[in-house]
């Protein structure tokens, strides 16, 4: 009978919310990671090979997993958001600093993935800036899971949140180390030189 209550409860639509944020989020992480070394000579040509379209992937189920744990929100029947409050970044009644911190990260996320597929039409310039918003997108997506995020204070998320914090921080710490070693600047990051 436990078992049963435990799989209701993911199953609610406050379930759903948790459960697509939660799975947004992992998926921007594994994105934006590989993304840092999808390019460039920073790791070698069979790395890129599968690195690249993994890359691409993650960074689209997370955009659909953000647009589910959004939809829900207007739908819950404990505490459901309008439009609005969802869609407006600061708008929201309740937390609205970081929850706009969310709302940002899913908009520059919705930014990084057009400008990929029109990035001929774009100009890799241009291209490159935009790609350059994932770094504090996935920031603004951790601070917005740790306060913002009911589970939390369950062990395994604490584990999530901090390890995945972690490692983000040593792969921008590791791709800024690359470009100072090379000499370039740091909008040369995104062009993966």
């Amino acid at each position: 009978m436990q078992t049963w209550l435990a799989w209701t409860d993911w199953l609610s639509t406050w379930g759903v919310i948790r459960a697509a944020g939660l799975t947004a989020y992992l998926f921007m992480f594994v994105s934006v990671v590989l993304g840092a070394f999808s390019y460039g000579n920073a790791v070698s040509p069979g790395v890129r090979k599968w690195a690249l379209p993994v890359h691409q992937w993650t960074g689209w189920f997370a955009f659909l997993f953000c647009l589910l744990h959004a939809a829900v929100l207007t739908i819950d029947g404990y505490r459901p958001f309008a439009l609005r409050e969802v869609f407006v970044p600061f708008a929201a009644g309740f937390h609205p600093l970081t929850l706009g911190l969310g709302t940002l990260a899913f908009y520059i996320l919705a930014s990084v993935l057009i400008s990929s597929d029109i990035m001929k039409k774009l100009g890799k310039k241009a291209w490159r800036s935009i790609h350059l918003f994932t770094y504090p997108m996935f920031f603004f997506s951790l601070i917005h899971g740790v306060a913002d995020g009911t589970d939390t204070e369950e062990p395994w998320a604490y584990f999530m949140y901090v390890w995945s914090g972690l490692i983000f921080a040593g792969v921008l710490m590791l791709r800024l180390y690359i470009q100072w070693k090379k000499g370039g600047q740091v909008e040369n990051l995104a062009r993966g030189r």
